[in-house]
């Protein structure tokens, strides 16, 4: 197994990847990533890694990205077919051993890969990654009660299905359809399902 660079490496990469509007978002990102691994008993340092490298290909998506994901083994689902940006994730996960320059486990790829429309593989670190995106500070859409709704939940499960259902209604208001993976994600949590 060959090491991987270190956070501040991996992070001074990815600021030169991507806008710097969304480089301070992935700081946050880090941040609340951080605090909550450390809530659950997770690491803080696998979490914050990430965290800082989860939107490095925001800016890459074309029409060949769906191809380009089949050809990596990438199902891409309906939604990513119609809007490419959907798979900066599943790009992220692609290139993530090849910019961290050494092995990236498992649930780090799964993480990244689907961070935007969540998934029930996506695991705990995809769980702490998916609620992070969405609460962190940048995020004018929140207020201090919808984060404190959100953070008020027991465990992961709940915070994410508390972030599904105000997606739900934002989505209802702008007759906006729900991707069907993230439908099947929520109706896994309400029936009690655990990520792993």
């Amino acid at each position: 197994m060959s090491m991987r660079i270190g956070y501040t490496e991996l992070e001074a990469k990815v600021r030169g990847m991507i806008k710097e509007k969304r480089f301070i978002h992935s700081e946050g990102v880090v941040s609340v990533s951080r605090m909550l691994a450390e809530r659950f008993g997770l690491s803080a340092d696998d979490a914050a890694y990430i965290g800082i490298y989860h939107d490095a290909y925001r800016y890459s998506c074309d029409s060949a990205t769906p191809g380009f994901c089949r050809v990596h083994g990438i199902e891409v689902f309906p939604e990513e077919e119609k809007e490419p940006m959907l798979l900066h994730g599943a790009l992220s996960a692609i290139h993530f051993p090849s910019d961290a320059e050494g092995d990236v486990p498992e649930h780090f790829l799964r993480a990244v890969r689907h961070h935007t429309l969540g998934h029930r593989e996506m695991g705990v670190y995809g769980a702490v990654l998916y609620i992070a995106d969405y609460i962190e500070p940048g995020r004018t859409h929140l207020d201090c009660d919808d984060r404190r709704k959100i953070l008020s939940g027991e465990c992961l499960e709940d915070m994410i299905l508390t972030i599904m259902e105000m997606q739900g209604a934002y989505f209802k208001r702008k007759g906006i359809e729900e991707a069907e993976v993230s439908r099947e994600l929520y109706d896994f949590l309400r029936s009690g399902g655990r990520l792993q």
